[in-house]
C-alpha cells in the first residue's frame, strides 16, 4: 500500500533519528542486560515499557539482515533470541533519549505509553503480547503526530470544531490512523501476527485490549476520568489485575492534575542564574578555577549531597577532578568511569552525548553504575549527569542527592547553562 501521505511520512522519518526513548527505560535495560541476556525476562519487561525500544528491536529482528534467523519475530522475547546481547546493547545505546520531564510534556508519546501500561497492568499473564499489540495499534497516530505537523494541526482544528478524531484523521490523511500504522508495519517487515492484530483479524483478546486501552488513555489525557472508569469497568478482570489497573489510572490522573497546576519559579533557579552571571563576568581561565567557584554554588542552590566534575584522563577513563560534598577526597581517589565501554548510565551519557537523570537509584542494578559506586555513595538516591562535549565528551558534570529530589525543568536548564561555561576550557 502506498499513498502520498505515507511517502511524506516515510521521508520525514528517514530524515530524523526516530522516536526518542526515555532515559529511565534505557538505563533500566542497560542495567538488566548486564553482560548478557541471562536476565532475559527482565530485559523484555523494560523494553516493552518504551515504544521506541520496542519498535527498534522488532524492526531489527525482522529486517533483511536477521530475517533468515527470525522466522517473523512477533515478540520482544523472540527478537532477543535472534539478535543477541551485543546487537541489543548497541541498539539501546544508539537510541535518541528524552528526559522524564520532557516525556511528560509530549502529549502524543505519553498517551501511547499510558495505553501500553494499562494493557500490561490489566493483562499480567500476557503482558508482553498485550503491550506490543497496544503499541502497534497506536503507531500510526503516534508517527503522524511526530512527523506530519501540518496534517496534525488540521486534524486538531477539526476535532476542536466537534469532529470525531477518527473522522478528522480520515478526512485529512485519506486513511485512518490504523491503516497508516499497518502500512508502516508492512514497510518494516513486521510479521503476520502483528499485522493481524493491527487490522482486526488476529487474536480477539489482544485486539480488544489494544482498542480498549487506547481509548481509555485518550480519555484520561483529556481529563475525562469518569468516562475512562466507565469504559474500563466493562472489562472483566481478576481482582489483582483490576486493582493494578485502578492504581495506574489513579496515579496518572493525579500526575496530570498536578501538571496542570501553575507553578512558581523554583528559588534555586534565581541562585543558579546569579551564579551564571557572576562566572560569565569573571571569565575563569582554568577548569580548576571555574570548578572551585561553580561547584559549591551549584551545590548550595540545589541542596545536593555532591557536585563533581569528571574529566577524561590520558588512559581514557573518567575520574573526579574537582568536587564539593562529603568525602570528596576519597571519591577523587577511588571513583572512576572505565575507558572500556560498559553498559552503565555513565557510559550511555558519554557515548550518546546525552544528559541523563536517574530519579530512583534503587531501580538500577550495580552493573548499571561504575564499579564501586554504591560502596562509595551508599546513601545516594538521585543523580544527574551532564556531559561536557566539543568534538567528544571530555568531562561530566555530576550532581547527586540523598533525598527524593525532583528537579524542575527550569533548574535543569539553569544547570545546562552553567555546564556550558566549561566548553571553552575543554579540548575542541
Amino acid at each position: 500500500m502506498s499513498s502520498p501521505i505515507l511517502e511524506k511520512l516515510l521521508q520525514a522519518m528517514n530524515a530524523s533519528k526516530g522516536i526518542r526513548a526515555s532515559e529511565h527505560a534505557v538505563a533500566s535495560v542497560l542495567g538488566a542486560l548486564d553482560s548478557g541476556l541471562d536476565g532475559k525476562q527482565e530485559v523484555v519487561e523494560h523494553i516493552i515499557e518504551d515504544v521506541a525500544l520496542t519498535q527498534k528491536v522488532l524492526r531489527l529482528a525482522n529486517s533483511t539482515m536477521y530475517a533468515p534467523f527470525g522466522y517473523g519475530s512477533a515478540s520482544v522475547s523472540s527478537a532477543l533470541a535472534v539478535l543477541g546481547s551485543e546487537a541489543v546493547l548497541h541498539l539501546v545505546l544508539g537510541a535518541d533519549l528524552v528526559s522524564e520531564e520532557d516525556l511528560k510534556k509530549d502529549e502524543s508519546l505519553s498517551r501511547t505509553l499510558l495505553a501500553s501500561e494499562l494493557a500490561r497492568s490489566a493483562c499480567s499473564e500476557r503482558s508482553e503480547d498485550a503491550s506490543i499489540a497496544t503499541l502497534m495499534y497506536e503507531i500510526g497516530r503516534l508517527m503522524a503526530s511526530k512527523y506530519l505537523d501540518a496534517e496534525s494541526a488540521a486534524i486538531a482544528k477539526r476535532v476542536a470544531g466537534g469532529a470525531a478524531p477518527s473522522d478528522a484523521a480520515l478526512e485529512v490523511l485519506g486513511m485512518s490512523y490504523q491503516d497508516l500504522g499497518i502500512a508502516l508495519a508492512r514497510r518494516w517487515n513486521m510479521p503476520p501476527a502483528i499485522l493481524a492484530n493491527m487490522d482486526g483479524s488476529g487474536d480477539p483478546a489482544l485486539i480488544h485490549i489494544a482498542r480498549l486501552c487506547s481509548s481509555a488513555s485518550s480519555l484520561i489525557h483529556e481529563g475525562r476520568a469518569e468516562d475512562a472508569d466507565a469504559l474500563l469497568s466493562t472489562w472483566e478482570l481478576p481482582d489483582p489485575d483490576k486493582w493494578r489497573l485502578a492504581s495506574v489510572v489513579s496515579s496518572k490522573l493525579q500526575e496530570l492534575a498536578s501538571a496542570r497546576k501553575p507553578r512558581t519559579e523554583p528559588s534555586a533557579v534565581g541562585a543558579l542564574s546569579a551564579l551564571l552571571r557572576m562566572l560569565t563576568d569573571e571569565k575563569k581561565s582554568s577548569v580548576e578555577e571555574l570548578s572551585a567557584a561553580l561547584l559549591p554554588g551549584m551545590a548550595d542552590a540545589l541542596k545536593t549531597a555532591h557536585c563533581m566534575l569528571f574529566m577524561r584522563t590520558r588512559t581514557g577513563e573518567m575520574r573526579v577532578r574537582m568536587g564539593y560534598g562529603k568525602g570528596i577526597d576519597e571519591l577523587k581517589s577511588k571513583l572512576r568511569v572505565s575507558a572500556e565501554f560498559q553498559p552503565t548510565a555513565f557510559h550511555a551519557a558519554i557515548k550518546n552525548k546525552r544528559d541523563i537523570s536517574i530519579a530512583d537509584l534503587s531501580k538500577l542494578k550495580d552493573s548499571a553504575l561504575p564499579e564501586g559506586y554504591r560502596a562509595l555513595l551508599p546513601n545516594i538516591n538521585t543523580f544527574i549527569l551532564l556531559p561536557i562535549a566539543n568534538s567528544q565528551v571530555s568531562g561530566l558534570l555530576y550532581c547527586d542527592w540523598d533525598s527524593d529530589q525532583l528537579l524542575q525543568p527550569a533548574e535543569v536548564e539553569a544547570m545546562k547553562k552553567l555546564r556550558g561555561l566549561f566548553l571553552p576550557l575543554f579540548p575542541q
